[in-house]
């Protein structure tokens, strides 16, 4: 029988909301702040750099493109390679994740709220919190969750559906449609390869985000800088790896049903 802790409807959709909100890398629209704080081991993300640009890489002419064109065309060449390699850090969080439109693996740290790994291999997802998440998710009415204990659920299920969330498949899928005012920034480099830029600003001139299309080779999207939280940190998303198979694969040893929130 499960042993989850019930607590109020209310307190339980203040704990999901906080994941959700957490899970919002990159929106521009994050959630705001508030009271609350904001894979499987033969398939973890590696640690090595971002494998670099090949030196005869020749210019592919983006940078002649209008901002919305070269947005449009740097977010459409990175959903057309069908995989990446996510790594975003902020101020309260970070991760490293593999990401298709229908696999993922790698680990979020939530920093006070915790760490977890998550695995999602299409109907499948499998999330591994550690302590500090199992207390918060306590304290903030999620229920137990235990630590250091494999769960399985899908990706409609309150739990796996929030964790496998931070994975962002959906950016392989339709491209988003823009509302955003979009103006050419300068030329610069992400991890040294030439890229240019995209500068857009919301009704908040203070809220600014940059995005970075490669100038040779594919004119992928390499790098987006978001703000989050009402405007007082900025999350850093760089995209690698591109086309590289996930290779996600299903947790072994014991695995139980993830609780409800």
């Amino acid at each position: 029988m499960n042993n989850t802790h019930v607590l109020s409807a209310s307190t339980a959709r203040r704990a999901a909301t906080a994941l959700a909100c957490a899970a919002a890398l990159v929106s521009l629209t994050a959630c705001g702040g508030g009271s609350d704080k904001a894979a499987d081991a033969d398939s973890k993300p590696s640690s090595a750099t971002d494998k670099p640009a090949k030196a005869d890489a020749k210019p592919n002419g983006v940078d002649k493109l209008t901002a919305v064109e070269l947005r449009a065309k740097g977010t459409e060449t990175k959903a057309a390679a069908g995989s990446v390699r996510e790594v975003m850090s902020r101020s309260d969080a970070k991760s490293d994740l593999r990401v298709s439109a229908t696999e993922c693996t790698g680990t979020v740290d939530l920093k006070d709220m915790g760490t977890f790994d998550v695995v999602r291999k299409g109907n499948d997802v499998w999330g591994k919190v550690d302590s500090t998440f199992s207390t918060w998710a306590k304290k903030n009415g999620a229920g137990t969750i235990k630590a250091d204990q494999w769960m399985h659920g899908s990706p409609t299920a309150a739990l796996t559906k929030v964790l496998v969330s931070y994975c962002h498949g959906e950016q392989f899928g339709e491209p988003e449609k823009n509302s955003l005012k979009l103006t050419k920034g300068s030329a610069a480099e992400v991890a040294g390869q030439p890229v240019a830029t995209v500068v857009a600003k919301g009704a908040d001139p203070s809220r600014q985000a940059t995005f970075s299309v490669a100038t040779t080779g594919k004119p992928y999207l390499l790098q987006q800088e978001t703000p989050y939280s009402n405007g007082t940190g900025m999350a850093t998303i760089t995209w690698s790896d591109f086309g590289t198979p996930v290779g996600a694969k299903a947790p072994t040893g014991k695995i139980v049903t993830a609780p409800k929130i």
